[in-house]
C-alpha cells in the first residue's frame, strides 16, 4: 500500500484549511524510508516552499524520537541502560552537582555520588533542570552568565 496519496491529501488539507502554516513528515520501517513530504511555507508569509528537508524547532517532541532511538540501541545490545552515560558522551562525566552558592555568590559544586547512566537520562533523574523553573539554576545562570537551554547559543 502506497502512503502518498492520503498522507499528501491529510497533510495538504492541514495547510488549506488554515490548521499548519506549514508541515514535514517521514515515515520509516525496517528497511528504510518509505514517504517523505512537505507541504505549505517555511515561515508565514515568506514564499518560500516546506520541503522534506526543512528544519524546525520541535522542542520537547525530541524526547519520544531520543527515546525510541535509545531502546532501540538498548535492544540491539549496542548500549547498556545502567553503565555510565559518560562512557558514550563524556562531557557527561563531567558533571556536577550545584550544592548551593558560597563566598561572594560563587556556586559550590560537587561531584555526583554516582554515574549518570542513560536510565537516568530516560526518566528525567540525572538532575538537570531549567533555569524557568528552579530558583537556583537561574541564579547560577545569571552568576556564570551561562546561556539558558532555550537561547539556542552553545557554548564548549
Amino acid at each position: 500500500m502506497s502512503l502518498k496519496g492520503p498522507l499528501d491529501s491529510l497533510l495538504q488539507s492541514g495547510v488549506a484549511d488554515g490548521s499548519v502554516p506549514g508541515v514535514t513528515a517521514a515515515v520509516t520501517d525496517r528497511d528504510g524510508l518509505i514517504y517523505e513530504s512537505g507541504f505549505g511555507e517555511r515561515a508565514i508569509d515568506s514564499g518560500i516552499a516546506m520541503t522534506a528537508d526543512s528544519v524546525g524547532w520541535i522542542a520537547s517532541m525530541t524526547k519520544a524520537i531520543t527515546g525510541t532511538a535509545a531502546m532501540q540501541l538498548v535492544e540491539q545490545g549496542k548500549i547498556d541502560l545502567d553503565e555510565p552515560a559518560g562512557t558514550w558522551a563524556p562531557y557527561l562525566a563531567e558533571a556536577q552537582v550545584l550544592e548551593g552558592f558560597g563566598e561572594n555568590n560563587k556556586p559550590v559544586l560537587r561531584a555526583p555520588k554516582r554515574p549518570i547512566t542513560l536510565r537516568h537520562l530516560l526518566t528525567h533523574t540525572a538532575g538537570f533542570g531549567y533555569a524557568n523553573w528552579d530558583i537556583s539554576i537561574k541564579r547560577y545562570v545569571e552568576t556564570t552568565q551561562l546561556p539558558t537551554s532555550n537561547s539556542g547559543d552553545i557554548r564548549d
